[in-house]
């Protein structure tokens, strides 16, 4: 299989002088089969990198290596990359069995050789009863399989994926996002994913590339960029409902430092005092995560230093969740409860906060403080 060593990386398109690099230095390193993903909103720059990656596209400035080759000016067809896209590009006038065997009757190979291949590999992908129906006769998803079929048929070094399963629906996503991590498991084939689906991103790949603005914002384990973000915007973009964020000020009291909003105080725990300490008296953001906070009507009971209240405007059902969406002052935030739990529109309530998992970010460069 290959490595990938992508090496300050730029495109600046000719006709964009006064705009900024559609891709600005981007410096990446990737693992022998690895399963990268490249997330972030349309228009960051993630299609882009890969075109690059793939030769599709050309690169201003910087260095693409694999296999510690340099790949700048080869095209694309010496890179041995196989590169599956959103719209399946399945020739509509050839069989799903023809489709798969273009690439190696381009290479020459036996006859009997490319029987047994797509023989083989369309087993795997649960296509090879359809082998000899059109495109147009099957469904999104098996148009989508037959497209890595005609990938993995040639035993590449690298597989890039733009954004391949987003025409399919919801139900058909999940059980492709399913396919696709056990076919890349199984043959160990590095791999870079692009997808504005954070849910993708999540799921399936050994680290995360967060992108914004053609700018890397973090690169990292799903786990880590979910729970250590390391700015605000990876912690807005990354997470479902996402996260809330808070305007305050950290102010030190006798009793020791608060996070203190317009409408509340919450104290900031003894291990994070030393993070928060040098901005006292600065105004700084909060963010916790909907799943980290908890209901309960209010009773005019008092307020300890991690609650705060609020009013209910509207509730969510979403399978096992309900989004209970709570007015605090001008803002409103979401929790993420139980659906048992039902709170009315309009009623009081106290929101409890798990400070744990309360972060601080930097207000003027958005950047995790911690």
């Amino acid at each position: 299989m290959a490595k990938v060593s992508i090496r300050n990386l730029y495109k600046i398109y000719p006709n964009a002088k006064d705009v900024a690099p559609a891709v600005s230095d981007f410096n990446l390193e990737i693992d022998d089969s690895e399963f990268i993903v490249f997330v972030g909103p349309s228009g960051c720059g993630k299609t882009t990198t890969l075109r690059m990656i793939a030769g599709l596209e050309s690169i201003t400035k910087g260095q693409i290596y694999i296999d510690n080759q340099i790949v700048n000016d080869l095209p694309p067809k010496k890179r041995n990359i196989a590169m599956v896209f959103q719209n399946y590009a399945l020739y509509p006038n050839l069989t799903l069995f023809e489709n798969m065997a273009f690439s190696l009757r381009l290479k020459k190979m036996e006859k009997f050789r490319i029987n047994e291949t797509i023989k083989t590999k369309s087993r795997k992908l649960q296509i090879d009863h359809l082998l000899e129906r059109l495109p147009g006769n099957v469904s999104g998803g098996q148009r989508q399989r037959v497209a890595l079929g005609r990938a993995i048929v040639r035993d590449p070094k690298i597989f890039l994926m733009d954004e391949p399963l987003s025409n399919l629906d919801a139900k058909m996503r999940v059980s492709m996002r399913l396919e696709i991590i056990k076919l890349q498991r199984e043959l160990k084939v590095t791999t870079i994913y692009v997808t504005h689906d954070q849910v993708e991103a999540m799921t399936m790949g050994d680290r995360i590339v967060v992108m914004n603005d053609g700018v890397i914002q973090q690169v990292d384990t799903p786990e880590n960029i979910y729970n250590y973000p390391a700015n605000r915007f990876v912690a807005g973009f990354i997470g479902s409902p996402a996260m809330n964020f808070f305007k305050g000020e950290i102010i030190q009291t006798e009793k020791g430092f608060v996070f203190s909003h317009t409408r509340f105080n919450l104290d900031v725990q003894n291990e994070k005092i030393e993070q928060v300490e040098k901005y006292s008296g600065r105004v700084i953001y909060g963010g916790i995560r909907p799943e980290y906070m908890s209901l309960k009507i209010d009773n005019d009971e008092k307020l300890d230093g991690k609650s705060f209240r609020g009013t209910v405007e509207v509730a969510e059902l979403v399978g096992a969740d309900r989004y209970v969406y709570v007015k605090v002052g001008t803002e409103e935030i979401v929790v993420r409860v139980a659906a048992k739990e039902r709170f009315e529109n309009g009623k009081p309530v106290i929101v409890s906060v798990e400070m744990d998992y309360f972060l601080f970010f930097d207000y003027s460069t958005g950047t995790r403080i911690g």
